[in-house]
């Protein structure tokens, strides 16, 4: 378990949280939040930062193009609950996206639809991975995307925009969403993949006999890291539905082959999932089985020494008894000849190990 989980399992949440109406933040990423607005058509893009607190969202927003709200940064509740409310999401959608129980969800409401979900990248400052809440609101013309962390998951999907090489400017919102969805299960498969390259590179040490506590804690850590991305992947799938159902038509027509594609894509990362889960099975038995030999060479060791020396301890206790009539203990060549008797009956017993080859 790494020092991340720990942490987790140690935090306190607050009492009757699920009785209270005030949303909370309960992340440990308290970083200042910034809105960032891309605006873009098929000819033209601007891109600008702005201060919700003295503007409205919805007074931001340019019907005649596609409007990307990238907001970093989801510690400032009142901020984020206004957002969310003002787009007409329910205040259970705003304290789960501001909880840290890695909650997985999509609504379809009437004008909106809500996707929640985890993202995972790699922590330098920790061991093993780390998650962030990412969250987006799809509306008819309009993208909101909230993520936790400072990560950058979605720079890519901006450069491609800024230099239309992408179909992506000659697309709706909806065809955002898609790109932006993309980028998370990306981010997760190339986590999973980074642990994948580090676990091929700890089979060759194991192959080599050369295993360490570290690499123990680091395979227990990898194993955490699986069961956390592999829930939030199954989590989404079985929320994904919602999506899929369009009941409030905000996925075009013409689009809908694209959210069918990425619910294959989540099924090829579960397959990726159980592929690193056998890896990380096998290289943790071959620890075990390490070990083992390990200890089994150090027993039969202790072993040979022991059978060696279990008749020169018994000679040694014959002589060593108190009888006064012991003619070797007063004979003038006994000490010697008894030394010599002890290296033969050594000498016999080794070689007689070595002939049955039990070294």
């Amino acid at each position: 378990m790494n020092k991340k989980t720990q942490r987790k399992l140690r935090r306190k949440i607050p009492p009757h949280n699920y009785l209270s109406v005030k949303a909370s933040y309960l992340g440990d990423k308290d970083i200042p939040m910034s809105v960032e607005l891309i605006q873009y058509d098929s000819m033209r893009l601007d891109i600008k930062n702005i201060s919700l607190k003295s503007l409205s969202l919805r007074d931001s927003i340019d019907n005649t193009r596609i409007n990307w709200f990238k907001i970093t940064g989801i510690s400032d509740v009142a901020l984020v609950s206004h957002i969310c409310q003002e787009l007409g999401l329910h205040t259970f959608d705003v304290k789960d996206m501001l909880s840290d129980q890695q909650v997985v969800k999509v609504v379809a409401y009437e004008k909106v639809t809500f996707i929640l979900l985890s993202s995972f990248y790699s922590d330098e400052s920790k061991t093993g991975l780390d998650d962030m809440q990412v969250a987006f609101i799809l509306g008819d013309n309009f993208v909101v995307s909230f993520q936790e962390a400072t990560y950058p998951v979605f720079d890519e999907i901006k450069t491609e925009i800024e230099e239309n090489n992408a179909p992506i400017r000659r697309q709706g919102a909806d065809f955002l969403l898609y790109i932006l969805l993309n980028a998370v299960n990306y981010s997760n498969v190339g986590m999973v993949m980074g642990l994948e390259e580090r676990l091929s590179e700890i089979e060759d040490q194991l192959i080599e006999g050369n295993g360490t506590v570290d690499m123990l804690q680091f395979l227990h850590s990898c194993r955490v890291d699986y069961m956390h991305i592999k829930r939030s992947v199954i989590s989404l799938r079985e929320e994904y539905v919602n999506l899929l159902h369009n009941t409030n038509n905000l996925i075009k027509e013409g689009n809908v082959v694209y959210f069918n594609d990425f619910d294959d894509r989540m099924r090829t990362t579960l397959g990726n999932l159980s592929s690193f889960h056998e890896s990380l099975s096998s290289l943790l038995d071959l620890y075990y089985n390490n070990n083992n030999l390990r200890m089994n060479e150090i027993i039969k060791r202790l072993t040979i020494v022991s059978t060696i020396f279990i008749p020169l301890t018994f000679m040694v206790g014959v002589w060593g008894m108190n009888f006064k009539f012991m003619p070797e203990i007063e004979w003038e060549y006994g000490y010697f000849v008894s030394w010599v008797i002890l290296g033969l009956i050594a000498l016999c017993t080794y070689l007689w190990m070595r002939k049955q080859r039990w070294f």
